[in-house]
């Protein structure tokens, strides 16, 4: 039974590079609160023809979203009041050369509050982007201030066309933004990421499309979450959760919002709505199950199950083999940060790596790796040689407990420390070291007919 998830189209995290030191910077959060400057005053203009852009059109120099009539619904629009999908646009990220805590954000047009949505989000000067902060009005005069969840040294900016927006009246001829010099409140990063036990239902709705951009494909590996605070960019892993049921475990991508609210980021302390409800607790099951808001959701509707995952048809079926809507196990990995990061990357960039219990091919299948997830990697240790698109390399990542990738299909994790032999026990059968036959391809990306377990 599917779950209904809702919201128009939103957009999605990707860490362009580039570098901007800035010149003339306001000096602090009152001349950031004042009003639009003049063009040049500390201003940072993007460049729109530089977005990238999902149902959205760069028409006469400017940004108006594409017609909703000829585009698929959204999946994250399911069953909300005004489902018809918007269109977003993603800007490279800029380096700053200073620390900022906040942003002050703006655009230009004819586009009103109701008909846009700009969010910012920060990187921290150990890589780590902070989670995405959406402005209250940046079409107001001299935009909105944004305030970021950490101290950062590069900023990222992405605008989302809403449903009333979707006849493409609303232009954006300009889009612009200034840091905020200044510390934010810092917060110690945990050993380890935030863990939940949620319900989880799947997605289907292969056709349509993710509140990213991406266009929904017969065993897709990615989730949605009731927050677009969490949401990667298309094709993007930046924010990648760990999902466990039984004895197996997926590493997905978060490219949808949903199921039944869109606000609902249960997995911080400091939730954007349902501030009342224990932390970790999505409000769709406080509703379900207490009768929390009357029982309906943050639409107004009734809630049938008490879903705070939604996981598309691969990872349900293929990584986890659910037999139906199940309770998991999720780790929110980019709320620890990571300390040996490492982003996986399969030949097909479509098809998911095969998750091993040991660092051989003979080791037991015990779940999947979307491409593109980012991982943190404990340790690594020397195993069977594979030949992948890293290169050719015996060792092995070690990304959760009894959880084992080859180093040749991930970019990263080179300073991981050596694994314990009792972490990396080498498996009788399993044929070791640079001088042995490099594992079949098969048995190393999970590609449909062709993976054997």
């Amino acid at each position: 039974m599917q779950s209904p998830s809702h919201v128009w189209m939103r957009l999605g995290a990707a860490a362009a590079l580039g570098a901007l030191v800035l010149a003339t910077m306001p000096s602090g959060r009152e001349a950031a609160a004042a009003g639009g400057p003049a063009r040049g005053a500390g201003w940072i203009h993007e460049d729109l023809a530089a977005a990238q852009r999902s149902n959205v059109l760069l028409d006469g120099g400017g940004l108006r979203a594409a017609a909703a009539a000829r585009q698929p619904m959204a999946a994250s629009a399911r069953g909300a009041r005004g489902s018809t999908p918007g269109g977003i646009a993603l800007f490279p990220a800029h380096g700053l050369g200073r620390s900022a805590g906040a942003v002050q954000v703006a655009v230009d047009g004819t586009a009103r509050r109701a008909d846009v949505v700009v969010e910012a989000r920060g990187q921290r000067a150990d890589g780590v982007w902070t989670e995405w902060r959406e402005a209250a009005d940046a079409t107001a005069a001299g935009g909105d201030l944004i305030e970021l969840p950490d101290t950062v040294s590069r900023i990222q900016l992405r605008v989302g066309f809403t449903p009333q927006a979707a006849d493409g009246r609303a232009g954006i001829s300009g889009v612009r933004f200034r840091p905020v010099d200044g510390a934010a409140e810092r917060r110690a990063r945990p050993r380890e990421p935030y863990s939940a036990r949620l319900y989880a239902t799947r997605i289907g709705l292969v056709g349509n499309r993710t509140a990213n951009g991406h266009v929904i494909r017969s065993a897709d590996h990615f989730v949605a979450l009731p927050s677009r605070r969490g949401l990667a960019a298309k094709g993007g892993g930046d924010y990648t959760v760990r999902v466990c049921a039984e004895r197996r475990c997926a590493y997905v991508p978060v490219w949808d919002v949903g199921p039944w609210n869109i606000k609902d980021d249960h997995w911080n302390p400091g939730r954007e709505m349902w501030t009342d409800l224990p932390h970790g607790k999505p409000q769709a099951q406080a509703a379900h199950e207490d009768g929390y808001n009357r029982g309906v959701d943050g639409f107004g509707r009734r809630v049938r199950n008490p879903a705070g995952i939604d996981l598309a048809d691969g990872t349900f079926r293929e990584a986890l083999r659910l037999p139906g809507n199940a309770w998991v196990d999720v780790d929110y990995l980019w709320t620890a940060g990571y300390t040996h990061p490492a982003e996986v990357g399969t030949r097909s960039k479509r098809h998911p790596l095969i998750v091993r219990s040991g660092p051989a091919t003979t080791f037991e299948h015990v779940g999947l790796a979307a491409h593109a997830a980012m991982v943190d990697v404990a340790c690594r240790a020397a195993g069977q040689l594979v030949d992948g698109p890293f290169g050719r390399t015996d060792q092995w990542l070690r990304i959760g407990p009894r959880n084992f990738v080859p180093a040749a299909y991930a970019s990263g994790g080179d300073t991981a420390p050596r694994c314990s032999k009792r972490r990396a026990q080498a498996h009788p059968e399993a044929p070791v070291g640079l001088g042995a036959a490099p594992a079949d391809a098969a048995l190393v990306e999970a590609v449909p007919g062709l993976s054997p377990e």
